[in-house]
């Protein structure tokens, strides 16, 4: 009897244990599938429509990655997407090659858009077209569809009539050709109209040290006064904040409407989240679902 107990126990002991490995195992996955969800959320976010939140009339869309729900983001597909849907104001990601040329990519790697892990930064221009795009809204309308050069995409800009926000990655690190985004925005005549932002302070003080009459925003995902300081340090500089953030601290929204410094919210996916952003008085929006 006493044998047999042991025995029912031990076998007690290695079903908890299954069940106990089964439930981290799903959990993984679980965190796994939501983390993949939210690298593709500017693709799955549900549209709704922009005129039916109150207050709207005083802030001006910018299309996240360009109209990524329709094409894949950051690509011309998409900022011609965003086009023809009506936006004025386009947000795309830069980095710059190992030969010092800007494309658009919001990931330092290209696994996620592509399937090849290479590093944008450590390739050149050459070796991140090499692999074309695999992922992304409606990616089979887009055959060899390749990462874009900054160039290509403030060109498209030019002609649709499309204003960008040209959001840098790469870090202030080493040597960076930051003055060819400012070039290449002198080239099409975009200097008094574009936006940089970025969350690297340090890249954006060079690009003031270029150029001082380029509009810049400072990216942040928290809302202090050291933010608001060193945007204004930067001059001609507002806050583009994570709209949570600013819901948090709506306070500090006053502070900078004060101040006369742009405030832009993002990522603002929900007609609630744009009414909370509108009775706040943000300038811009940055969203993937607003039509």
């Amino acid at each position: 009897m006493i044998q047999r107990l042991k025995a029912l126990s031990k076998i007690k002991k290695i079903i908890i244990a299954a069940i106990a490995l089964l439930l981290c195992a799903a959990i993984i996955c679980g965190i796994c599938v939501w983390q993949q969800h939210s690298r593709y959320a500017c693709q799955y976010a549900k549209p709704f429509a922009f005129s039916e939140v109150e207050g709207y009339q005083n802030v001006k869309l910018v299309a996240h990655r360009g109209a990524a729900v329709e094409a894949p983001e950051n690509t011309l597909p998409a900022l011609e997407k965003a086009a023809a849907k009506g936006y004025r104001y386009v947000e795309f990601d830069v980095r710059a090659t190992s030969d010092g040329v800007w494309v658009l990519s919001h990931d330092d790697s290209l696994k996620r858009m592509t399937g090849f892990r290479g590093k944008v930064e450590s390739l050149t221009l050459a070796e991140v077209q090499a692999h074309p795009l695999t992922k992304g809204a409606n990616i089979k309308d887009y055959p060899d569809l390749v990462t874009p050069t900054l160039e290509e995409a403030l060109k498209l800009c030019k002609e649709k009539k499309l204003i960008p926000f040209v959001e840098i990655k790469t870090k202030p690190e080493g040597t960076v050709p930051y003055k060819t985004i400012v070039d290449l925005l002198a080239q099409y005549a975009l200097i008094k109209e574009a936006y940089i932002i970025s969350f690297e302070y340090g890249a954006l003080e060079q690009v003031r040290a270029y150029n001082a009459a380029v509009r810049l925003q400072l990216l942040t995902k928290e809302l202090t006064e050291d933010v608001i300081t060193n945007a204004d340090k930067l001059g001609g500089c507002g806050i583009d904040c994570e709209y949570k953030a600013l819901l948090k601290n709506a306070d500090f929204a006053q502070v900078i409407k004060a101040a006369k410094m742009q405030l832009n919210a993002w990522t603002v996916d929900t007609p609630q989240a744009a009414a909370e952003m509108c009775a706040l008085g943000v300038d811009y929006i940055t969203t993937n679902a607003a039509n």
